[in-house]
C-alpha cells in the first residue's frame, strides 16, 4: 500500500510538472518551443542502401516514403502552422569533374551563398534561399557537399531565418556528417 501511495504520489507530481512547464510554454513563439524540443529530442539513424551512407534526423521530423524519391534520396520534414524545415541527403553526378574549389565557387554563385567553408574533401554553404523573382523573405538555407570520386554526396537544410537559432543541433549534425 506504500509503495502503491508513493507511486501515486510520483506519477501526481510529474504530472503537475509537466503541466505547469507546458502551460508557460503556450506563451512562448512556435521558433522557442521548436528550440527546446530540438535540445531534448533524440536523433534518429538513416542508412541509405544504395550508396550506403547514414545522417541524423530529429526524431519528431517525418519521413518522405522512400518510394517516392529518388535512388539514394531521403527526405525529413516537420511542418507545424506556417513553419516547415526540411532536411535531405542526396548523390548527385560530378558530370563535369569539378575540383572541390571549383565546384564551391559554382555552387555559391548559383546559391547566392552568405558563407562559405572548405575542408578535406568537402565544402559548407549557407544563405537565403532565391528563385527566379530574388531573395524567399525569411527562408534559409545550410547544404554540405562531399566528393568520392565522380559523386557529390549532399546533405542539406531549409528553414525559416527565424528559427536559426533553434536548429542550430541540425546544422552541426551537417557540419559534422561523415559519408563513411
Amino acid at each position: 500500500m506504500k509503495r502503491f501511495l508513493f507511486l501515486s504520489m510520483s506519477v501526481f507530481i510529474v504530472v503537475m510538472m509537466w503541466v505547469s512547464v507546458y502551460e508557460k510554454e503556450d506563451d512562448l513563439l512556435l521558433s522557442q518551443k521548436l528550440e527546446r524540443a530540438m535540445r531534448l529530442t533524440n536523433m534518429r539513424e538513416y542508412h541509405d542502401d544504395d550508396y550506403d551512407y547514414t545522417i541524423r534526423y530529429p526524431s519528431f521530423f517525418e519521413q518522405t516514403s522512400d518510394s517516392l524519391l529518388d535512388k539514394g534520396c531521403c527526405r525529413f520534414s516537420f511542418w507545424q502552422d506556417s513553419l516547415e524545415i526540411v532536411q535531405t541527403a542526396f548523390t548527385e553526378q560530378n558530370t563535369e569533374n569539378l575540383t572541390l574549389e571549383q565546384a564551391m565557387t559554382k555552387y555559391a554563385l548559383d546559391f547566392h551563398v552568405t558563407s562559405q567553408q572548405k575542408g578535406n574533401g568537402f565544402f559548407i554553404l549557407s544563405g537565403h534561399i532565391f528563385d527566379d523573382n530574388g531573395r524567399i523573405t525569411g527562408r534559409c538555407f545550410h547544404v554540405k557537399f562531399v566528393k568520392h570520386r565522380k559523386l557529390w554526396f549532399v546533405q542539406s537544410l531549409t528553414y525559416p531565418e527565424e528559427c536559426e537559432q533553434a536548429i542550430q543541433r541540425i546544422i552541426k549534425e551537417i557540419d559534422n556528417w561523415k559519408v563513411w
